[in-house]
Order: structure tokens, then sequence, then C-alpha cells
């Protein structure tokens, strides 16, 4: 992190987002847009520039589970573990990857291929067990969908 980046982000920010309290998870959303994940300088500027205390920045950053907080791998899987996910297979789809990767749930693999994390739910019942590979939904997710996933983005 450079003064420059510092002193960037709060143009934008002055630009973009009034100084309201309200104003912080669409402030934080736009920020993990630009760095792919939520730099710690970069939440304190958001706090700074919304008056809100760091620790409620940090609060928000760390209840929201599409929102990172640790610099991601070139690719993020997000496993769905809620009860019809769960039901469906989720958990038993989040040990295999868990395995596979040799890596736990909000850690990267050592190549930085790919971050590995989990939601309570993607309200995406009807085709449980879902995940989400860079931000686009899949469901009846296997683990051999998954790995073939991944295989395509990486040629892509």
């Amino acid at each position: 992190m450079t003064s420059a980046d510092q002193k960037g982000l709060r143009a934008v920010l002055r630009e973009k987002f009034p100084r309201d309290h309200g104003q912080l998870l669409p402030a934080l959303h736009f920020v993990q847009h630009e760095y792919r994940h939520l730099p710690d300088w970069a939440m304190e500027v958001v706090g700074w520039h919304l008056g809100i205390p760091a620790s409620e920045v940090y609060g928000a950053a760390t209840s929201y589970t599409e929102l990172l907080t640790v610099q991601p791998g070139r690719h993020v899987v997000q496993v769905c573990t809620g009860i019809s996910c769960s039901i469906n297979g989720g958990g038993r789809l989040l040990n295999s990857l868990q395995s596979s990767l040799g890596i736990g749930t909000g850690e990267t693999t050592p190549d930085g291929r790919v971050t590995l994390s989990e939601t309570a739910c993607a309200f995406m019942c009807g085709v449980a067990p879902a995940i989400r590979l860079d931000h686009e939904w899949q469901g009846r997710a296997t683990v051999e969908s998954v790995n073939r996933l991944l295989r395509d983005v990486d040629e892509a």
C-alpha cells in the first residue's frame, strides 16, 4: 500500500459514497471489486471516510461471507453448507475439496491457485448442493464437476 493508493481510494470514496453509515456495505463491496479483497489499509480508509470506527468496519467485513479480508487465490471456490445443501452433500463436498486441495476453509493453496470458503446459505436450495466459482454460482455440484470447472478456468 502506498500513500497514492490511499489518496486515490479517498478521492473515489468522496465521489461515489456520501458520508453516511448506510454506505458501509456498498463501499466495502466497491473496495473488494477494486482489490479482489479488503486490505486492512482500505478498510481504515473506508472507516475514516464514513466516520465509522475501525472495529465496526472490520466486524461488517468479517460478517458477510462474500467479503474477503485476505488476498484470495486466482480462483475462489465457495461451498454452500446451508441446510438444503448439507442434506444434499454440501458438507461432504466441502470435506472432499479440502482433502483434494490440501487446504482448510478460508485458506489458499500454496501455489496461490484456489481459495476455499463456505457460506451458510446461497439461497439455491432447488439445485443443492451449490458452489460459487469466481462469482458464478453452480448447482448440483460434485467434486468432479468442481475440479472440471477449475481445470476449464485455468485453461481459458
